[in-house]
């Protein structure tokens, strides 16, 4: 009795798969440049991945919006600077004011024009549908976010800028007793201390950004050695399976010409 025994053949079938399957791998992490595209691949490292991917999409969010608000800051901070300025006209009138011993109509009229500029400049300060001198317009902002929670917090809480009494007082300076009233130090005092909280956001919103950056970059560095696919390694692989595969290929050729040359016995 005589047998033909198929398991070489296979043996070499079982290997030209795995050698496919691998190969499949390989080319896949060439064109994707992946080692792990899916949870399948590895699925600690995909999740972990995916963690940090999320946390920097969020980050990047947060990012927009604190920019927004800093910018909306610094615009009031600017105003704030220009409202300084005009104070400043406005002393030298009440100085020489005081000095006469009354106000002049052209004085009562050049305070009334530079409480025009103020009113003006603190209008002017709004940015993207916020004006942080006026009350309801408070400025909030987070940092960045780390395993999906919001870490670090500045907070600004607006006020009228204009509801200092020494403030108010240079718009309603319309006669000679009020000018010569104006304590324009005080409302100096006054409008620094906006300036000093809003410049406090806009700084901390300005290491916030930095740091935020510095995260990102540090977070696509860890992605990257997750799960990025070493391409010169995946491209020594690729042809080295390539060669396995002929090899199997040929394998499998010599097998079957193999069972063939015993059939012809029969014929």
């Amino acid at each position: 009795m005589v047998s033909i025994n198929t398991t070489y053949n296979g043996v070499a079938v079982a290997a030209l798969r795995r050698v496919n399957s691998d190969l499949q791998t390989t080319q896949n992490r060439i064109a994707t440049g992946y080692r792990v595209n899916s949870a399948k691949d590895d699925p600690s490292v995909w999740a972990a991945a995916s963690t940090l991917r999320s946390d920097a999409a969020g980050s990047e969010t947060l990012k927009s919006r604190m920019t927004t608000a800093k910018a909306q800051a610094d615009a009031g901070i600017a105003a704030i600077d220009g409202v300084s300025e005009v104070l400043q006209k406005v002393s030298d009138i009440v100085v020489a004011a005081k000095a006469a011993g009354s106000a002049s109509t052209q004085q009562i009229a050049d305070v009334a024009k530079l409480g025009a500029q103020i009113t003006a400049l603190v209008a002017s300060s709004a940015l993207n549908g916020k004006n942080v001198l006026v009350t309801g317009n408070d400025l909030s902002a987070s940092g960045v976010v780390a395993a999906g929670a919001t870490v670090g917090a500045l907070g600004y809480t607006s006020a009228t800028f204009v509801s200092g009494t020494n403030v108010a007082a240079v718009l309603a300076a319309n006669d000679s007793a009020k000018v010569l009233a104006l304590d324009i130090s005080a409302a100096q005092t006054e409008i620094s201390t906006v300036s000093t909280a809003l410049g406090a956001f806009s700084s901390g919103a300005d290491t916030l950004l930095s740091f935020s950056e510095k995260l990102t970059d540090i977070r696509n560095s860890a992605i990257s050695g997750m799960v990025d696919a070493d391409l010169e390694k995946e491209s020594a692989k690729l042809q080295a399976l390539q060669v396995r595969q002929q090899l199997a290929y040929q394998a499998i050729s010599m097998s079957n010409n193999s069972t063939q040359n015993i059939l012809r016995l029969f014929q």
